[in-house]
């Protein structure tokens, strides 16, 4: 008899853990592209970048988060991320965040540093809706 392998995520930010279950499949964003995490995975510690982590459930349907950076670590089939901020497609409103998208692109910012901290705000803007159109089937480009 053969047991189905299959990794067991837990994705937590300082003020709580924002997910913790099995996992058949996982893509990261690495702060320099994607990572792909599948059960049998060697150890690993890895950097990541603001993006969308897919997550394919062990009955196939997918879950998507969106992570601001952090960590995420494979000990065996146990993934960890250990990120600043993390949130579903379930906590967000698809209205507030293109709210927030428009208004960041529609700011003109002469100040270097200012202009900077305002494209780190808008990637993360992005990011989450991203996934708030990933959980409902839309791609955008």
């Amino acid at each position: 008899m053969s047991e189905t392998k299959q990794l067991h995520l837990t994705v937590i930010t300082p003020a709580r853990k924002v997910y913790d279950a099995p996992a058949a499949v996982l893509v990261a964003p690495a702060y320099d592209g994607e990572l792909g995490v599948l059960p049998g995975h060697a150890d690993l510690m890895a950097l990541l970048g603001s993006g969308e982590v897919r997550i394919t459930q062990p009955d196939g349907s997918r879950k998507y988060l969106a992570v601001r950076g952090g960590f995420l670590q494979v000990s065996g089939n146990t993934v960890t991320v250990l990120t600043p901020e993390s949130v579903g497609p379930e906590e967000m409103n698809a209205g507030k965040v293109d709210l927030e998208i428009e208004a960041l692109k529609a700011e003109q910012i002469s100040d270097l540093e200012k202009r900077d901290a305002r494209d780190v705000k808008l990637k993360w803007a992005l990011t989450r809706r991203k996934v708030l159109d990933h959980s409902k089937g839309v791609s955008r480009n």
